[in-house]
Parts: structure tokens; C-alpha cells; sequence
């Protein structure tokens, strides 16, 4: 009998490991797919403003306004 309950034993145990693993693997990938996310939002592509020009009153670059001729 006491080789049966050292086997119940270590099953139970083998089983809660694996199960932590698994909820720890789990979150790791949902970690990387936001960070993933993350940095694909901030690498959005860049719009061309063409050439700007300082404006005073507001104290930012803005794009220069384009003349038609």
C-alpha cells in the first residue's frame, strides 16, 4: 500500500507542476503579444510634412503652406 500512495503522491504533485507551468508559459506569450502590440503602434509609419516652418505664436514646427501658382 505505501508504494500506491507515494505514487498518488508524486502523480498529484507532477500534475500541479505541470499545470503551473502551463499558466506561466501562458502568460509569458500573452506578455510578448502585447508587448508585440505595443511596439508595432509606436513604430506606425511616419507621414512626410514636407518642409515646415517655425511658427512663433504657437511655438511648434508646422508645415508650410503650400502656394498655388
Amino acid at each position: 500500500m505505501p508504494p500506491l500512495m507515494f505514487l498518488a503522491v508524486v502523480g498529484a504533485a507532477g500534475l500541479a507542476g505541470y499545470r503551473l507551468l502551463s499558466a506561466l508559459a501562458r502568460q509569458g506569450q500573452e506578455a510578448a503579444r502585447r508587448e508585440a502590440a505595443r511596439m508595432k503602434r509606436a513604430t506606425a509609419p511616419v507621414r512626410d510634412l514636407g518642409n515646415l516652418e517655425w511658427d512663433e505664436a504657437a511655438g511648434v514646427y508646422r508645415p508650410r503652406p503650400k502656394h498655388e501658382g
